[in-house]
């Protein structure tokens, strides 16, 4: 837990630290906003984490809308720098709902 200064002063405070909280208070920062994510879990990421969604078995929840993940925002962020990439998935692994 991080304790803040009643003191301290924010431009912005952004409640949620899912994707999309996160992507925001990047881009404030980056606009010379002092910022602050505040997040009620103990990670960051909302949707975006992977978890054990059964004993033993971990999954990327939200891995199927990475296609929708605007390309500008991975090159603002430079997330490929800090290891971000999108692997295909070979096409034999694809079907079609019979």
């Amino acid at each position: 837990m991080v304790v803040i200064n009643t003191s301290d002063r924010f431009d912005a405070i952004i409640v949620g630290g899912g994707h999309n909280g996160l992507v925001t208070a990047n881009y404030l920062q980056r606009a010379g906003l002092k910022t602050l994510v505040l997040e009620r879990r103990y990670i960051v990421g909302g949707a975006c984490v992977t978890e054990e969604v059964f004993p033993g078995y971990k999954v990327s929840t939200t891995s199927y809308v990475c296609s929708l993940f605007r390309p500008e925002i991975i090159r603002d962020l430079e997330l490929k720098k800090f290891g971000y990439e999108i692997l295909e998935r070979p096409k034999e692994n694809l079907r079609r709902n019979c």
